[in-house]
């Protein structure tokens, strides 16, 4: 399909300028190419754009696409691409943000009442000791029993009301404490809930008139895989064999594929569809000049750190976080921080009045990280959030302009991958959640034309095997997988399909069937030296006896071997064949039986080898 223009691959990524604010509008996944190691997502995206120039906004997408498989083109509408710019984002980060202030706001003002009640409750306490010592204060004249009795009533009234406001002041405490605790609790689950970035991109469209627009936008996600299998169904009787094409299917991208139309490939996305270039082959080095083969680059050697910084009353404003002497910032009001630094270096983290810490940044191309301070160790907290390493556009990276007329039709430039025609169209929609687990698909469904037989190597096992075979495989454009093999629904084991194999007829062993008997007994081995002993003679003979134990004929193949010489000094004769077919040149005896229900045939066959030497072991 034609696009009317397109922008790829070389974005400007990381610094975002815009005029003004941008039009949003969200997209939607239309169809997926699979591949062994990642996917190609297609989506759409709808726009009404201005006259002149309208700069739109296409947020939620996955923080794991490649950066230089990203394009996009104008699918439909009057509009030519200007500009892309791609970035990464944590949705709805504001408002989460007012929430964590709030929440901390309150936690003060909780520890606050809580401290106050604490210091009015010791005074209490002293208030209380103060009450019990009160029976000295007649020293040793004593008191009068009025005075006595009035004193009593004193303490006690006093002791009553000091006991009632400390279990009061206790009550509150323990209620605000409870609330302190779920206040923290809401707290962490914003600062989980808020580490989980989002792309998105801005894209420049111009136009001459007003117009309704619809985008397609493809990139490459690595976090993907899918492995072909298949289920073979045999059922008695029946001549046909049912085959089921399937395949297990995984993602975790970080969004979902929902009502998806979906592709599987057996291609390398990786492979350029450019043609290599030649070079001078310099002798006697054996070294190449100038030579070039393309392949689809989509390494990226920058990571963007972010996260939250924090201590055990709540976010840090003002943290300074640095990787070398070049690239530093600050954490914002909400202890919100991001940096993109180069991968696999020293970044760390300080605080005025705490003790610095640091990490490795590492990962593919986003890193999440929390960082939890205190005045006597810092630490990294993993068990908060976790480490999340996500794909992120280097902002080193060249604006693409357009230079194509508005109107005129353009294929791009950018070099596609390799397309072979493995490729498998999956029937219908399908829903695959972002879990990284497995899910099953249809592929396909048929019933094919089989004939069975039977096949036995009595040298090698005393069982016989079902064989399906398939003519004409070459037609069902099937994948190399497993298949899943079962016989009147039960499960047998597993075989493979090798769909390079060049035969023109597919065989599937099926399994063992108990019903049929087969063995292979030593009738002869007679050994002889001529009279000066120069040579030996060894005669062997085989008796195979295959017998049938169904209600029903069959028909077997019974393989043996006898031996085959490579060298002039030992001589091999065939005796007697058995009434086999011959390969002389493999050394290989093929009987093809059929038997009926109940019949047992026996085969004899017999061999000679005549040597000069006295190491050799013939079987």
């Amino acid at each position: 399909m034609k696009l009317k223009n397109i922008l790829a691959g070389c974005l400007s990524f990381g610094v975002i300028t815009a005029f003004a604010a941008p039009v949003e509008t969200q997209s939607k996944i239309n169809e997926v190419m699979v591949y062994s190691n990642g996917a190609m997502v297609k989506r759409t995206a709808k726009v009404n754009v201005k006259s002149g120039v309208t700069e739109v906004k296409i947020p939620l997408l996955t923080p794991m696409l490649e950066q230089n498989s990203v394009q996009v083109g104008v699918k439909s509408g009057n509009a030519t691409l200007s500009s892309i710019d791609y970035d990464v984002e944590v949705p709805g980060q504001k408002q989460i943000g007012k929430e964590v202030v709030a929440l901390t706001k309150r936690a003060s003002q909780l520890r606050d009442s809580i401290d106050i009640l604490q210091s009015k409750s010791e005074v209490l306490d002293r208030e209380r000791d103060l009450v019990l010592k009160s029976d000295n204060i007649g020293g040793d004249n004593g008191f009068t029993a009025p005075t006595l009795q009035s004193i009593a009533s004193y303490v006690r009234n006093d002791l009553n009301d000091i006991i009632t406001r400390q279990y009061d002041y206790q009550k509150r405490m323990k209620k605000y404490q409870e609330e302190l605790t779920l206040n923290e609790q809401k707290m962490n689950l914003l600062y989980g809930k808020q580490m989980e970035p989002m792309s998105f991109l801005l894209v420049k469209l111009e136009s001459s008139v007003a117009s309704n627009c619809e985008l397609e936008i493809n990139y490459f996600v690595e976090d993907a895989a899918w492995m072909p299998f298949y289920e073979a169904r045999i059922a008695k009787n029946d001549t046909k064999l049912h085959l089921v094409q399937k395949a297990y299917l995984s993602q975790a991208t970080k969004e979902k594929w929902d009502n998806v139309k979906l592709k599987l490939s057996q291609n390398d996305p990786t492979v350029s569809n450019e043609k290599p270039e030649l070079g001078r082959y310099i002798v006697p080095s054996g070294s190449y000049v100038g030579r070039v083969v393309h392949t689809t680059d989509y390494s990226n050697p920058y990571v963007k750190i972010m996260g939250v910084v924090r201590d055990w009353k709540g976010p840090l404003k003002g943290a300074l976080v640095t990787c070398g002497d070049d690239r530093k910032t600050e954490s914002d009001e909400n202890g919100y921080y991001e940096l993109l630094v180069p991968i696999n270096k020293s970044v760390s983290f300080s605080y005025s009045g705490y003790n610095s810490t640091s990490c490795t940044a590492r990962g593919k191309n986003v890193m999440v990280r929390n960082v939890r301070m205190d005045n006597n160790s810092s630490k990294i907290t993993e068990s908060e959030v976790g480490s999340h390493y996500y794909n992120y556009i280097d902002q080193n990276r060249i604006k693409r302009v357009s230079q194509s007329v508005m109107g005129s039709d353009m294929e791009t430039n950018i070099p596609q991958m390799a397309i072979r025609n493995s490729v498998a169209d999956i029937e219908g929609k399908n829903n695959i959640p972002a879990d990284g687990a497995d899910h099953e698909v249809v592929v396909k469904d048929f019933s094919v034309e089989a004939e069975y037989n039977y096949y036995a190597v009595p040298k090698l096992s005393k069982d016989v095997y079902l064989v399906a075979s398939i003519p004409n495989w070459k037609k069902l454009d099937l994948l190399d997988g497993a298949v899943k093999l079962f016989l009147n629904n039960m499960y047998m084991g597993e075989s493979f399909i090798n769909a390079r194999q060049t035969e023109d007829t597919l065989n599937l062993s099926i399994g063992k069937d108990k019903e049929l008997a087969v063995d292979r007994k030593d009738m002869r081995t007679y050994s002889s030296k001529n009279l000066i002993k120069t040579s030996d003679k060894v005669e062997r003979e085989w008796l195979i006896t295959v017998k049938n134990n169904k209600t029903e004929s069959v028909k077997v193949t019974v393989e043996d071997q006898f031996p085959v010489s490579t060298v002039d000094d030992i001589k091999v004769v065939l005796v007697d064949n058995g009434g086999a077919e011959v390969d002389e040149k493999e050394g290989k005896l093929t009987w093809k039986l059929n038997l009926k229900p109940g019949e047992k045939k026996e085969l004899k066959f017999s061999y000679s080898v005549k040597s000069k030497r006295t190491d050799i072991t013939v079987e």
